[in-house]
């Protein structure tokens, strides 16, 4: 004899663990209707036993009819739940005929259908569409997708005529199996599926839709539910809480949670304002959850959930857990050595590498992570660099040449490294810029070595984004120091941030800034940089290593107006380093015609191993840009030009009455000419042939319209030097035409022959003081407090090539000190007295006579005798 048992409605679930009902009772205890009287459990066609759960309504139009039993504590995320029933359905299936067996939903009879927002699993047929295949729904209200397809026509397979028996299977991840057996046990089909998502499981039903005359026509009958069944006091609580990325966490929860727990606005990070923006489900009760800004790396954050449900309804407030992400900063991992030219090779592989060191003392997964140059891209596998590691970066193919120098990761496609330089950027998974160095073949600083076989190390490990003076070419006797500590490593600390180096509008509203170093954070200070009135609105890097930036002003800027672009102060480089040089001016630039930029100073007979450079003037009201000028030499004897050099391969704006010099070796140029204004200063890689006796030179536009003419030569120096190496000419007057001999005069000693990219020495405009000799006080106090310590003699000769001499007596008479002696100087000139003997010592207290002479090229000659007392204290 058949019982009916409900026992799980009534007992302890963890100890039964199971529903069974099979209406033996003849009636439906327990069963909801969504509309009553329209079910019976009947003896007309009973599936099994004598009764079975019957549709008998005849109903005259078309319609749905549901029919459900509540189910408590039920727990399909805790463990194996089991479904199983037998059915019959007596009529073809269609879009209009069709039924589903709700094995678990969150919506009771009432509104157990997709149609009413009804939320779980359900198997049938024809739930959706018409192709009357037994499939499993999972339904999300008015969203039904198909989890299993069982690959049964009902139709066909089974027929109106036939009861079957339906098991589902749902595991404790959310693999579902769904089996179909013949009443007699033939198994007809199984399937499986996945799908690791719950809803609230208060309900199991059936829902059946059928069209007028097709009601009354489905059986149902022995429902077996089994799994983990008890009661559930507790709220959620989060198991696991792990960062998957800068933005992203990922938590498991010990049980499934109501829905709409996990949606961003419930939600925060730190603070309950800062919500999360994404919501993703993974398997295992887990969920990945994103937010706008990155987590605060290497420090405890807080998840914060505002109420988190589970499905019976138990409920916890601001639920919170921490975590600490670790992920690779900026320069954490630093690009150290580089094998760009491997041929001839010293003792190592003639092959290419990179070395990559890891600077702190956290192991990093490298996974992902992309080595790449412009053009070129190469990804890393699998690979864990250690604390304080090296690992050595080569093409997979010379894994086995590198190996037994150190940890090795070979890369599917190794970029290219082009003997004479270019940029490497070593960039995370997420794309952040790690570290990156834009090398040159110049930074060997070595020529034999540049050839090749010899590899380029970083010297200071210390200060990564750090380039003067920071690679050279490695000293080991294999040509390089793969996997080990560099052969070159050395103190090269960086102490000093230049700052802005270049400002250049590419158009009105673009304005391109470079900087001497790296700038990280200049898009968070936007709102701190000033230019005039305008508004900064935008800030972007404009190459991969953040030196150059393209800043939008809220409006254009004007033609024929010079602007003065202003960064703030706290701006630092990588080392920490307080930016120096935070202002620069520039304008929309103008076309050059003739005689707005002029020659004006020129070294064409430098001393033995130093370089030649040029100078020149903007006379003009235009801002000039030099990369759209080119100077040629001429030879005069055959009229041959030359080949045209670019002032500039930078595009950068000569403001009018500014200074441009020119040179191919800045370092050498500037230690050489202490007056050098090195802001004015710029390097080229060539300059036209200046032969040292006599050259003609032409600026000419990039258009080869002619801007300016030079025609020079060695008899142009002052007569009385004794030789003209090192020094260069200079126009005395910068805004002479330079076809005028008259107007070009030798550099004077005082400003150490030449003074490139800064006033010239023989400018002979008159200061406002008439008199020609002025002392700057009528005592000194050479004590070393910073007052009166010393005399400053200012001369303002009228005329140029004067040749001043300066001796220091003492009031008896007796010589002192030689200050000056037949010094070449123009229109102006300061000497300085500290109160030194010629001997260096320190002269006594006491009144001292300075005697000056000058005689000039016109024949001029004069003496001038001035006091000065010496107090010693």
């Amino acid at each position: 004899m058949k019982k009916v048992i409900l026992l799980a409605m009534f007992m302890p679930y963890m100890a039964l663990g199971q529903i069974v009902e099979n209406f033996e009772t003849g009636n439906t205890v327990n069963w909801i209707e969504s509309a009553h009287g329209h079910w019976n459990a009947d003896t007309a066609q009973s599936l099994s036993g004598r009764y079975s759960l019957h549709h008998i309504f005849d109903n005259p139009d078309a319609g749905t009819d549901q029919i459900g039993v509540a189910i408590k504590d039920l727990h399909p995320g805790l463990g194996i739940t089991k479904w199983s029933f037998v059915i019959k359905y007596g009529y073809d299936p269609s879009s209009l005929n069709n039924w589903s067996v709700f094995l678990m939903s969150d919506n009771g009879p009432e509104s157990l259908s997709p149609e009413s927002g009804a939320k779980g699993f359900a198997v049938g047929v024809n739930l959706t569409g018409s192709d009357d295949s037994l499939r499993l729904w999972k339904v999300n209200g008015s969203q039904i997708t198909s989890v299993v397809n069982c690959r049964i026509n009902w139709q066909t397979d089974i027929g109106p005529n036939s009861t079957v028996k339906i098991t589902v299977e749902r595991s404790l991840i959310g693999t579902w199996i769904v089996s179909v057996n013949r009443l007699a046990g033939s198994l007809i089909a199984t399937d499986t599926g996945t799908d690791n998502q719950l809803f609230t499981v208060a309900w199991f039903g059936i829902y059946y839709k059928y069209s007028s005359t097709r009601d009354r026509l489905l059986w149902f009958d022995d429902l077996n539910i089994e799994g983990a069944f008890f009661s559930d006091n507790t709220a959620p609580v989060i198991t696991m809480c792990n960062p998957s990325g800068k933005k992203s966490v990922e938590i498991t929860l010990s049980e499934e949670p109501q829905d709409g727990a996990l949606i961003p606005g419930n939600i925060s990070l730190n603070s309950l304002e800062n919500k999360a923006m994404s919501i993703t489900r993974k398997p295992n009760l887990t969920w990945q959850i994103g937010f706008a800004e990155e987590f605060i790396n290497r420090t405890e954050n807080s998840l914060i959930i505002g109420k988190l449900c589970d499905i019976s309804g138990n409920c916890s407030e601001n639920v919170k857990t921490a975590f600490t992400p670790v992920w690779a900063e900026r320069g954490d991992i630093a690009i150290t050595e580089i094998m760009a030219d491997p041929v001839p090779k010293v003792s190592l592989p003639e092959s290419e590498y990179v070395e990559i060191t890891n600077r702190t003392n956290i192991p990093f997964n490298l996974t992902n992570w992309k080595l790449q140059t412009t053009n070129q891209t190469a990804l890393f596998p699998v690979i864990i660099i250690p604390p304080a590691g090296i690992l050595i970066i080569c093409a997979s193919s010379d894994t086995s040449l590198f190996s037994k120098f150190g940890k090795t990761a070979g890369l599917k496609q190794f970029p290219s490294l082009t003997d004479a330089g270019r940029l490497l950027e070593l960039t995370d998974s997420s794309g952040t810029l790690i570290h990156g160095v834009e090398y040159k073949s110049s930074w060997y600083q070595d020529d034999l070595k540049s050839d090749g076989g010899w590899s380029l190390e970083m010297v200071d490990t210390g200060f990564p984004f750090y380039d003067t003076g920071n690679w050279k070419a490695s000293v080991s006797k294999k040509g390089g120091t793969p996997g080990g500590i560099n052969s070159v490593q050395a103190s090269n600390q960086d102490l000093y941030f230049s700052g802005i180096v270049n400002v250049f509008p590419e158009d009105s509203i673009s304005i391109l800034v470079s900087f001497s170093e790296p700038v990280f954070d200049l898009n968070n200070l936007m709102a701190s940089i000033k230019l005039g009135d305008l508004l900064i609105t935008d800030v972007h890097p404009a190459d991969p290593l953040f030196r150059k930036f393209i800043l939008h002003p809220a409006n254009p800027i004007q033609k024929n107006k010079n602007y003065q672009i202003e960064m703030p102060a706290d701006i630092s480089d990588f080392a920490g380093n307080r930016i120096s040089k935070s202002t620069f001016s520039f304008g929309l630039t103008g076309q050059a015609t003739e005689g707005d930029i002029l020659f004006n100073e020129i070294l064409f007979n430098p001393l033995p191993g130093d370089p030649d450079y040029l100078e020149f003037y903007n006379s003009s009201d235009k801002v000039i840009d030099p990369s759209r000028l080119q100077v040629v030499n001429i030879n005069d004897a055959t009229g041959e030009r030359s080949g045209a050099v670019k002032l500039s391969e930078e595009e950068r704006c000569i403001l009018p009455g500014e200074y441009y010099a020119i040179t191919t070796d800045l370092k050498k140029t500037i230690d050489r000419y202490l007056s050098a204004d090195r802001n004015y200063l710029f390097e080229t890689e060539s300059l036209p042939s200046m032969p040292d006796d006599r050259g003609h030179l032409i600026l000419l536009s990039r258009e080869l319209d002619r801007i300016d003419e030079l025609v020079y030569d060695d008899n142009m120096h002052y007569s009385l030097l004794s030789s003209h190496e090192g020094v260069a000419l200079e126009k005395t007057y910068p805004a002479d035409k330079s076809e005028e001999r008259a107007s070009w005069h030798s550099a004077t000693e005082n400003a150490g022959w030449g003074t490139p990219g800064a006033h010239n020495s023989m400018y002979r405009e008159l200061p406002s003081e008439s008199d020609e000799v002025i002392l700057s006080s009528s005592k000194i106090t050479p004590d070393g407090d910073g007052y009166e310590d010393f005399l400053t003699i200012k001369m303002n000769p009228s005329g140029t090539g004067n040749v001043i001499s300066i001796t220091i007596y003492d009031e008896i008479g007796i010589l002192v000190r030689k200050l000056a002696a037949n010094t070449l100087a123009g229109a102006e000139a300061s000497f300085i007295w500290d109160g030194t003997a010629n001997d260096g010592t320190i002269i006594n207290t006491g009144i001292y006579i300075v005697l000056i002479t000058l005689f000039n090229d016109s024949g001029k000659t004069a003496t001038w005798k001035k006091v000065c007392t010496v107090i010693r204290k």
